[in-house]
C-alpha cells in the first residue's frame, strides 16, 4: 500500500504531528465519518513501509502541501478516491475545512475569489525520495493531513 512521507503532518486530537512520530502508536486522528461529518477515529498500525520511495509533492492553493507516493489514494471533492499521481492543477480535493461554495473570500494579497467549496491542487511535483508510512484508521479508513487533504489510511 502506498504511503505518506514521514515529515508530512497528520491532524491528531493533540494537533499536527509528523507521520514518522506516530510509528508504533495508536492515536485519534481527524477523519470524515460515514455520515459526512468530521470526527476522530483511532489511527493504528503506523509503520514505515518503504525507505527511500519515489514521492510527489501535491501543492494546494491554500499554500499547504503533502508528500506522498504516486499511488497513495487522495480523495477528490465528492469522496472519489484517486491516486495522487493522477492529480492535476485545478483538481478539487476533499478537505476538513473550506468556505461554502460560492462564498466570496478576500485573500491576504487583497484579491477576491469565489470559493469552489474545496481546496484546489495548484501543482504536482517530483519530490525525490522519502521514507513513507502507512496506517489503518478505525471505521473510516481515512484521515486528514494538516494541509486539510483527506487520504486513505
Amino acid at each position: 500500500m502506498p504511503g505518506l512521507s514521514g515529515d508530512s503532518l497528520v491532524e491528531t486530537v493533540d494537533g499536527p504531528v509528523a507521520m514518522a512520530k506516530l510509528a508504533g502508536k495508536s492515536v485519534p486522528v481527524l477523519t470524515r465519518l460515514p455520515d459526512g461529518q468530521i470526527g476522530f477515529r483511532l489511527m493504528r498500525d503506523v509503520a514505515c513501509t518503504t525507505a527511500g520511495a519515489p514521492v510527489l509533492r501535491v501543492v494546494l492553493d491554500n499554500g499547504q502541501s503533502i508528500v506522498v507516493e504516486p499511488g497513495h489514494q487522495v480523495y477528490r471533492k465528492g469522496m472519489a478516491a484517486t491516486p495522487a499521481g493522477t492529480l492535476a492543477p485545478g483538481d478539487l480535493v476533499e478537505t476538513s475545512f473550506h468556505f461554502p461554495e460560492g462564498y466570496e473570500l478576500t485573500r491576504t494579497d487583497g484579491t477576491k475569489e469565489r470559493s469552489a467549496g474545496a481546496v484546489r491542487v495548484a501543482a504536482v511535483e517530483d519530490a525525490g525520495t522519502a521514507d513513507v508510512f502507512t496506517s489503518s484508521v478505525n471505521e473510516t479508513g481515512t484521515y486528514f493531513t494538516t494541509a486539510g487533504v483527506l487520504l486513505a489510511g
